[in-house]
């Protein structure tokens, strides 16, 4: 888990890279990738609140249930914005938010939130680096 988590984070670095590159061809091609990458990551992880939601009981299971649910909506609306920039600010904002929404349930079982937070905390640069792209 912790091997994929943190491989994860290399396209969204791989695109924002390579969009910051002057003069590099298909920066607009990286730009595209790393929103839609951003989007099916954001939606997953709105499904993993799905799939906790089994383990706990009403009424906090329902919250997670529609949570889940609006999480991926939002991805998918970030995603389809048709500004590269606007998306990322708006999927990084959705993970940022996403974060805050985990801690604040807890994390019984010890190691999650620890992991998603510093993954969170890995991905933000990342949208930071395709904004400074996409802004110059």
């Amino acid at each position: 888990m912790y091997a994929l988590g943190y491989s994860g984070l290399l396209p969204f670095y791989a695109a924002a890279l390579w969009v910051c590159w002057p003069g590099s061809p298909g920066q607009a091609t990286a730009a595209a990738v790393f929103v839609v990458y951003g989007t099916v990551i954001l939606a997953f992880l709105g499904g993993t609140l799905w799939g906790y939601a089994v383990t706990v009981r009403p009424p906090r299971k329902y919250q997670r249930l529609v949570i889940s649910n609006l999480v991926a909506l939002f991805a998918a609306a970030a995603g389809l914005l048709g500004s590269a920039l606007a998306a990322g600010l708006l999927l990084a904002f959705g993970q940022l938010l996403l974060l805050l929404y985990e801690r604040g349930q807890g994390d019984p079982r010890g190691w999650y939130l620890r992991f998603r937070t510093r993954l969170v905390l890995g991905v933000l640069p990342a949208h930071g680096l395709l904004a400074l792209g996409l802004s110059r």
